[in-house]
């Protein structure tokens, strides 16, 4: 087996040398040794430019945020739990967002924040205190076998109020680059006022750039955080200033966001870089339906993403799942999740390879990191003690891997002048492109409920028998008793909107989207195109699935009833493609994965408006005629119980076909309410150009008319130049 590192070695890694061999060593300072002398900057202003220009690197699609305790030089006398405790001002760097100055160079802005103020009530007056005894607190209810959780869930509710409460308006910081074309024409619009306004009162780039991307969702946001926005230190703004942008803001708000209501955002992700000492903290549930990873440091998401660059699309990692080995209960001692999850994974992917009550060897755990697309452990920890550091570093990790243990990615200390170490820092230096594991002690049934659902969720099941089927659905009673897999007739409360509603946390320490399960989409929409414009609609669609598209011009006023259509993936091939038409149905088989756009272009009317009504059903063949009457005719030998559930199924089943029925007529009405509507138009246009016409028509028999009687008038009077003039002529 091939031993040889491959691997790049960020600076900001610390590697325990007692655990590496004097070859690896030297190889490795000889390695930074030609880094230092080649591509290191030397001064100050190269670090910054190296810096800018590493943000600039990135995807536009992400938005990159460092959160991190200020240094203190007392931090060399303290302990480590007093470093945790320590009421310390905390450093908000926005590293790329979604920048409203256009034309002049982003560079990173830093924002300081004072250490939230005590809480004399609470439990735990000291803010760091507080975040940093979850894990103890969750630990310690575990381990006394405590039933009743809603203690637990108090304190993890209470200091995410307290952490948002604390950055106040900063919290829409966290809030990603928009994916909506909706939301994106509303933040150029908030981006163009606020930008005029900064402009007419001289305030600079940094302040317009803050002001701009809190008022991207000022509908999230009170008016005495508005106020708290406008008299920051950032803005340091005059009473005149604060008053005038305060008003600004407000009325914005009143009259824009009044009629804003998702309760999901639709966003791309928020890349978080986490300081060590505040890596305890759910940050990613300050807005759970957001999407969220988090790094180490900047140092290694700029390395690891020029590692994994041509990999990486639209703002997503871009991987196959077909190759997937899976580790279950290699320390023999939970007899119950291996039961649980041999039932899941032989009867949800019956491909998965998997090595069950075994402990794996070091050579087979470094080959399955090499060889494979995904990679599961099941298990106590995070299966370091399988494949030590040394191994670890050795090998070429291009898998996702997820670590369903309890603290498998948790940040430990190794005494008082060194950084904290965790397992997913191994890997990060192992470039492994996605990490996922669990911040606190979670007990098996949890762990094995988090697995079920977030693989599922994510790779779809290769089993035949469940491709219909939502892993959302099954009965987790039934799988927590018997290890069966049975399916409810409601999915479970939450998860479909997000992964994060589980009720443990997750942290996701690389570049991983868990996208909601695709069911039936079916969606009706009135849009207006300008003149000279493109409207864009950007949809998911899965394998199997069939996108139905109707689309007709309702009105265009002057009568011009036209427009051009593309239905086409974002990767750019178009799949259908109409110019200038009035009305059109098309279908299209999905052959494969993926997001497709619907766009709607009258760049060829430079005067006109279109408004245009459409409807989309993205779902599979006979999904809303699944609804069939059972075989009433076979009735002998039921017991009377059975006979009375086969017929309650009966009356679900007419009663699923009437609404199914009833979502079609509704429908159908809804096509002929926008014939109507386009009919109107055009009638009303016509009934309009009649009278413009007919008014036109008077007002020439008018002056015909008067005209006729001043001649005839004219012939009767001698004296009059218009008689002298007629006979003259």
């Amino acid at each position: 087996m091939d031993n040889t590192c491959d691997a790049k070695f960020p600076s900001s890694v610390k590697i325990n040398t007692g655990l590496l061999s004097h070859d690896m060593i030297q190889e490795v300072v000889d390695c930074k040794n030609i880094k230092a002398s080649s591509d290191l900057p030397q001064t100050d202003l190269e670090s910054f430019a190296d810096l800018c220009k590493r943000c600039d690197e990135l995807p536009y699609e992400w938005t990159v945020i460092q959160i991190a305790k200020e240094y203190t030089p007392l931090a060399t006398t303290m302990t480590h739990m007093e470093l945790l405790h320590q009421p310390t001002p905390v450093w908000l760097t926005v590293f790329r967002c979604s920048d409203p100055c256009e034309g002049s160079p982003f560079e990173p802005i830093l924002i300081p924040l004072d250490a939230p103020d005590d809480q004399i009530d609470s439990k735990y007056p000291n803010f760091f205190e507080h975040i940093n005894s979850i894990g103890t607190e969750v630990k310690t209810a575990i381990t006394d076998n405590i039933s009743n959780n809603n203690s637990l869930e108090s304190l993890i509710t209470s200091t995410i109020q307290r952490t948002a409460a604390w950055l106040g308006v900063w919290t829409n910081l966290f809030i990603g680059k928009f994916r909506s074309p909706t939301n994106q024409q509303l933040e150029r619009v908030v981006y163009n006022e606020i930008e005029e306004f900064c402009v007419h009162n001289r305030i600079n780039r940094t302040g317009q750039r803050l002001v701009s991307l809190v008022a991207r969702r000022l509908d999230l946001l009170t008016n005495d955080q508005l106020l708290q926005l406008c008299s920051c230190d950032q803005l340091n703004l005059d009473d005149a200033k604060i008053e005038a942008l305060y008003s600004l803001l407000s009325e914005m708000k009143r009259l824009k966001f009044s009629a804003l209501k998702e309760e999901r955002l639709d966003c791309y992700p928020v890349v978080l870089i986490i300081d060590e000492l505040l890596d305890n903290l759910p940050w990613e549930m300050i807005h759970p339906t957001g999407e969220y990873c988090r790094f180490a440091s900047f140092a290694m998401l700029s390395e690891l993403y020029r590692t994994h660059a041509k990999r990486i699309r639209g703002g997503y990692l871009r991987i196959s799942a077909k190759k997937c080995y899976t580790i279950i209960n290699p320390d023999q001692n939970l007899d119950k999740m291996s039961a649980r999850l041999q039932m899941f994974y032989k009867a949800w992917y019956p491909t998965f390879e998997l090595l069950i009550d075994e402990a794996p060897s070091k050579e087979v755990f470094s080959e399955a990191l090499k060889s494979s697309d995904v990679l599961i452990y099941n298990g106590h920890g995070n299966g370091l003690k399988f494949i030590n550091g040394e191994t670890l570093l050795r090998c070429d990790v291009n898998c996702v891997t997820f670590l369903f243990g309890c603290e498998s990615v948790r940040l430990f200390p190794r005494g008082r002048f060194t950084e904290m170490i965790g397992t997913h820092l191994y890997y990060n230096a192992a470039q492994c492109p996605t990490v996922v594991g669990a911040l606190w002690v979670v007990t098996d049934l949890y762990t094995d409920i988090i697995a079920m659902l977030i693989l599922g969720n994510w790779i779809p099941s290769t089993n035949p028998l469940y491709a219909k089927e939502s892993v959302a659905m099954i009965d987790i009673a039934a799988f927590r008793e018997s290890a069966l897999i049975e399916f409810n007739k409601v999915q479970i409360r939450g998860y479909r909107a997000s992964a994060g509603a589980v009720w443990c946390p997750l942290l996701v320490v690389l570049l991983l989207q868990l996208p909601s399960c695709i069911s039936a989409l079916q969606k009706e929409m009135t849009i207006s195109v300008g003149p000279g414009k493109v409207d864009c609609f950007f949809e998911v669609a899965k394998a199997g699935q069939t996108i139905d598209i109707e689309y007709q011009v309702i009105d265009g006023g002057h009568g011009d009833l036209d427009i051009s259509f593309e239905l086409g993936e974002v990767t750019g091939r178009t799949i259908f493609a109409d110019y200038k038409k009035s009305d059109n149905i098309h279908r299209f088989p999905v052959p494969y994965d993926g997001e497709y756009k619907f766009c709607f272009d009258n760049g060829f009317s430079q005067v006109n408006s279109k408004t245009v009504f459409f409807e989309l059903i993205i779902e599979r063949e006979g999904e809303q005629d699944d609804a069939s009457w059972s075989d009433i005719d076979l009735l002998e030998g039921l017991t009377p119980e059975e006979f009375y559930e086969m017929k309650v199924q009966d009356m679900e089943d007419a009663i699923k076909r009437v609404r199914n029925n009833l979502t079609k007529a509704r429908q159908l009405q809804d096509v002929l309410r926008s014939h109507e509507a386009r009919d109107r138009n055009v009638a009303e246009e016509n009934y309009f150009k009649v009278n413009i016409w007919s008014f036109f028509q008077i007002l020439v028999m008018v002056a015909v008319g008067t005209l006729q009687v001043f001649m005839v008038k004219s012939l009767f009077d001698v004296e009059s130049r218009a008689y002298k003039l007629l006979t003259k002529l």
